[in-house]
Formats: C-alpha cells, structure tokens, sequence
C-alpha cells in the first residue's frame, strides 16, 4: 500500500490487504462497480476506435475528471490549488448519467462559489465554505499558516474570467435533463459573498453579469481572460463570450419554458436575439468568425492580422450555440478545415505568434506550437465535431472525431508519446519541431467533451427534459449503428438503419413497435425498450 495519511489506518489497511482473497474480492468489486457504469451507454459502430473510447476509456477519464477536478495533477501542482469554475462545470456536463450523485456535489460546491453579482470564482477550495466540524485541532506545524476563509479567496472584478460562470448552466440543465430531479432548480444554495438564492437565480445572476459586461458594440467584455487564459485582449472583448452567452441563453429559456416561467422566456429570447444580432453585425470578418478586439481597438482573428489572422473557438462557437447564419456557419467551419486542421487534429490558431504583444496577452510570448500558441489544443476539438453535426456534416464530423482519437495513436507512439487511451491537453502544433507529441494526458476537458460530441452528437442519442433525443449525424458511409442505453431507470436497445447513406435527417422511429414521433417519452422505471430509427 501506498500514500498519505493517518499511520494507525495505513496498517490497517495493509494488514487487511495481505490476505490474497480479500484483494480478489475487492477486485471484482471493483469490475463490478465499472461494469455497472460502463453498462448505462454501450455502442457498436463501423468505427472500432469510437467503440474502444467510448465504450470505456473516455467514459473512464471524464469521470476521473469529474472525481479529481485537477487536485491530483502532477502537471498543475505549484501552479494552482482548488476547483476550477470552468473546468469543473465542463467535466460535471459529460457524465450525470453515469454519476449523478457527484455531479451534483460538484454542481452545488460551483454554485456555492458564485458571487452575487453573477461571476464565479476562478479557483477555489470548496472545503472553505463547508461547515467545520467541531473538533480539536491537530498538531500543527511551528511555521504559521492563516487558516483559509471565504473573506480571503473572494476575488473582485480584476481577477474575473469572463466565460467562468456561463458553463454551469448547461451543466445543471444536462443534469436535470438526466435524472428528472426537477427540484434541484429550486434548491436554495448561498452565494460565495453574501444571501442566498435557488439554482435558478444562481443561473439568471451568471446570464444576466455577462449581459452587463459588454462594450458598447455589445460584444462581451474579456474582463482578466475568456476560456483561452492566454489570450487576454488586455481586457478587450471576446468573440467567444458572446458566442457562448448566446449557447447559455437558449439552455436557460428551454429551462425556463420548462418550468412553465412564461416571464423570463420572454425576456430572455429578447436578450439573446441582441446578443445574436451583435455577433453577427460585429465579428463576421468576410470568411469566418474574428476572435475579439483588444482594449487598444486591434481586432485578433481577422484576415487583416498578418500572425493570428483565425482562431478555433470562436468559430466552432459560432456555429456550435446556434448565433451563426447557415451560410456564415458552413463558411466559418470551412475556413477551420483549410487553415487549422491537421492529420493529428485542428490547431487553435494560425498563424501562430512571432512577436511578443502584451496587448493581444501572453499566448505572444508561448513558444509556437505549443499549447495556446498553435498547437493542436485538445478541448476545443470536439467544439468543431459538434458544430459540423449541427450542419449536418457526418462526414467532417467523423474526420475530426478520428483525426484526435488516441485509439488512432496506437502505432505512432514514438511521436505521441503518451498512451493511446487517454486525451491529453495539447498535441504539439505544425509549427514546432516535436509537431504530433501529446502533452497533459488524463486531467484534461477534453475526455468530457469528446465523450459529448461522440455520444450526443455524433450517435445523436441524447436526453430532454421530457424524451431521449435520437438524432444521429454519421458518415455516410455507415449503414447503421447500435446503442444501449440507460435513462431514468429504463433500457433502451436502439438500432439505428441508413440505407440510403444519408448523413443527417430521421425519417421514422419505432419504440416497441409502435410508430412515435419527436422525441421518445420516458418509459417505466426497469423496462427494456426497443427502438428502430431509420434516417432518411
């Protein structure tokens, strides 16, 4: 046995485990406790890597994600200590059907560390606002250390990300879309600073500070940075913010209208419809989707640029969230596959920085082709991969979806150098000389998202407040695909035909023999259902 901790307990523990059956037994536990999970979502495609990722191994390093945050990292450590907003709300999004329990942990301790005003705290550990138990200290160490309190970790606007706190609307939405616990969205949770309000008004609060911060083009601000850390515009304003309030505001009017809050559907369709109209009036740059403007007036992903002339993000948001006209849509996703993709997967920027400019932030001052500055950034891949399924494209999602697939790396690991089954945070760009070298395996959003694209998008089985959702975007070389899956307590068996070759498009469904339409109504707790989808 290995660790840290209590002497008296590591004794025991090992005393325990040196008996050989106990260790056999807690072994097939731990298969069981696996195969339980594994067993909620089972696929069987024409694409072998999808089945071997899918079927365990992204499933696996999402809930890891989910489980750890980026507490046990070897990489972070030094550099960060706490729950990331937007990396945690990201990961809970992947896996509610699998652990809906901790989501929900996880879900309450984000919402605990949101502030009044609406934004979320960047980093934080959610042990300072948990009650301490009344109990005598320990011994403690001669140097003095000031024990942690909410006063000391509560940030002002200087250190506030600007897309932190719109992440964890999707998150509470797809969990509530899961498991039908309605009521959490009337939970009451206190804010990080002061009061308390229900997780509804938690997620107005988060829509309505990002409604503020806009400049006076009504682009939202970048405040300290956006999802991109590197990229900060000197607090200019995001292209990707705006794209995302856009995607943040359709999840929460769907909930809202839902729950039967006529009001705030209303007043928020109005929002978000502003919100498109400056993004569509502002960051159309002729080809494809600009990255923002610096605080000094200098517009970053533009054609005009002569080094980060496009960004990955904020065109797969584009697209992604709905903003996008389909013309625009197809446009900005085409430019994506003809300057930034690559046989190891889509580059964040190009061209990459040369020349150090603290106006445009710290990504001008990476090495080029590593992380934010031209490497094949991991987490915003599957971004790409669903906006092409919104289009329709399966073909295109399919070639992205294979192009980062570890399962592909399998035979290439004198370049990878990282182990086939995991996403990692970065691949080095074209750019650099180490170009197809992974980096940052396991603690990466990236497993959660591709998990999503795969699973939601791509097989397009995914769940509604009131039905499952099949809408499938495959390539059109697939002829049909099977999918287990487990919701609200009932199996369902779903054969998916395509005997036309289409890429997108249902023409019929059947559950249980009986012709349905839209989505499929929840059936009884324990049944075991069967549903035929033919696309057309």
């Amino acid at each position: 046995m290995l660790g840290v901790g209590d002497r008296a307990a590591g004794q025991a523990i090992r005393k325990k485990y040196s008996d050989p059956s106990v260790v056999d037994r807690a072994f097939m536990e731990l298969k069981g406790y696996w195969k339980k999970k594994l067993d909620v979502l089972q696929c069987k495609t024409p694409n072998p890597g999808l089945d071997t990722m899918i079927n365990t191994w992204t499933l696996f390093q999402a809930e890891t994600c989910v489980v750890w945050s980026r507490f046990a990292s070897f990489i972070e450590v030094g550099g960060r200590a706490g729950l990331g907003y937007r990396d945690t709300s990201q990961d809970v999004m992947a896996v509610p059907h699998t652990n809906p329990d901790k989501c929900k942990e996880r879900m309450i301790e984000l919402l605990h560390g949101q502030l009044s005003a609406g934004y979320g705290l960047h980093l934080f550990d959610p042990d300072v606002f948990k009650p301490k138990e009344d109990k005598l200290p320990g011994v403690k160490l001669p140097t003095v250390v000031p024990t942690p309190s909410a006063a000391d970790i509560i940030h002002g606007m200087e250190d506030v990300c600007s897309d932190d706190a719109l992440w964890i609307i999707a998150s509470v939405c797809e969990y509530v879309k899961e498991t039908g616990d309605v009521a959490f969205f009337d939970t009451v949770i206190p804010f990080a600073d002061k009061g308390e309000g229900i997780v509804y008004e938690h997620l107005k609060r988060a829509i309505d500070f990002s409604a503020k911060q806009v400049g006076p083009n009504g682009i939202c601000l970048g405040l300290r940075a956006d999802w991109n850390d590197c990229l900060n515009l000197g607090g200019g304003q995001s292209a990707m913010v705006s794209f995302m309030h856009f995607w943040a505001l359709q999840e929460f009017i769907a909930a809202a209208r839902f729950l039967g809050r006529v009001d705030d559907v209303q007043k928020y369709t109005a929002m978000a419809e502003i919100v498109r109209e400056a993004c569509e009036r502002e960051l159309w740059d002729g080809e494809w989707y600009s990255r923002g403007v610096t605080r000094a007036g200098i517009k970053i992903g533009s054609k005009d640029n002569d080094e980060g002339k496009i960004f990955l993000e904020s065109n797969s948001w584009a697209v992604l969230s709905g903003a996008a006209s389909p013309e625009r849509a197809r446009s900005s996703m085409d430019a994506v596959h003809k300057y930034l993709a690559s046989p190891f997967g889509i580059h964040l920027v190009w061209p990459t920085y040369t020349k150090p400019n603290d106006d445009i932030g710290y990504v001008t001052r990476v090495y080029r082709g590593i992380k934010e500055n031209g490497a094949i950034f991991s987490h915003p891949n599957p971004w790409a991969m669903i906006a092409e399924c919104k289009l329709g494209r399966g073909d295109l999602a399919m070639k992205l979806y294979d192009a980062i697939l570890p399962y592909n790396q399998n035979d290439a690991i004198e370049v990878r150098e990282a182990e086939p089954y995991s996403y990692c945070q970065f691949i080095m760009g074209k750019d650099h000389t180490a170009y197809g070298r992974a980096r940052h395996p396991w603690l990466t959003g990236s497993a959660g998202w591709a998990y999503t694209a795969a699973t939601h998008w791509i097989l397009g089985v995914r769940p509604g407040y009131d039905g499952l959702v099949i809408d499938p975007c495959i390539p059109a070389s697939w002829r049909g695909f099977g999918i287990v899956r487990q919701w609200r307590g009932a199996t369902y068996r779903i054969t998916v035909k395509n005997p036309d070759g289409v890429q997108k498009g249902v023409q019929s469904v059947t559950l249980n023999g009986q012709r349905t339409s839209g989505s499929t109504p929840q059936q009884p707790p324990g049944s075991c259902n069967e549903i035929v989808v033919t696309m057309g």
